[in-house]
């Protein structure tokens, strides 16, 4: 019983004593320091992915978005940084062109379509103006003819009024049976003379 103590407190007493020197040695450490910063990585560059960038479809991608030429090689994006700056500007112009040209046909499409929008218009009042006026003409030929078929009537009415007209007289004035085939005729006559004069 008396050893298994003695083992005890001395193994206690050891462990004591490595904890001391540990903690004497941690406190004789220094880790201040200026902030140093960290080195850039290059993944392209690095040799543990060497393998998964000689792959035939991760080159054929590094190729179409311009990390490496045609032959593997990596480009250096810093020495050719005012290249990709020129080639920055000329896309910028481009897509700056592209709109305005876009603008400009959208404009000119607008004032064309104006422009036919108007045309109609006009072609439809002109339309209806030589409508109204074809509709004047004949109204007024109308009342020319209705005038002179008056000044006709009142020219052959006295000749008339003497003595009352019996069926001979009216086929004489008029010629026809009761006039009414005469008055016919002569309203067709007054109507296309009244056209002649207008």
């Amino acid at each position: 019983m008396s050893g298994g103590a003695t083992n005890r407190s001395s193994g206690g007493k050891a462990r004591s004593r490595k904890s001391k020197k540990v903690a004497a040695r941690e406190e004789g450490w220094d880790v201040s320091g200026a902030p140093a910063p960290l080195q850039p990585y290059d993944a392209l560059r690095d040799t543990n992915l060497r393998q998964y960038f000689e792959s035939r479809n991760v080159q054929q991608y590094l190729h179409n978005m311009g990390w490496v030429d045609k032959e593997g090689r990596i480009v250096d994006l810093d020495k050719h940084k005012s290249k990709l700056s020129i080639i920055e500007q000329e896309f910028k112009y481009a897509e700056k062109s592209e709109y305005w040209r876009m603008k400009e046909e959208e404009d000119m499409r607008r004032v064309i379509q104006a422009k036919r929008h108007r045309a109609l218009e006009e072609a439809k009042r002109a339309e209806r103006l030589a409508r109204l006026k074809e509709e004047r003409r004949v109204r007024q030929s109308i009342i020319r003819a209705m005038q002179l078929s008056k000044s006709v009537g009142a020219v052959s009415l006295p000749a008339i009024k003497h003595g009352k007209p019996g069926n001979d007289q009216m086929r004489h004035t008029y010629g026809g049976a009761d006039g009414e085939e005469g008055l016919a005729a002569q309203m067709a006559d007054t109507l296309a003379l009244s056209e002649t004069m207008s």
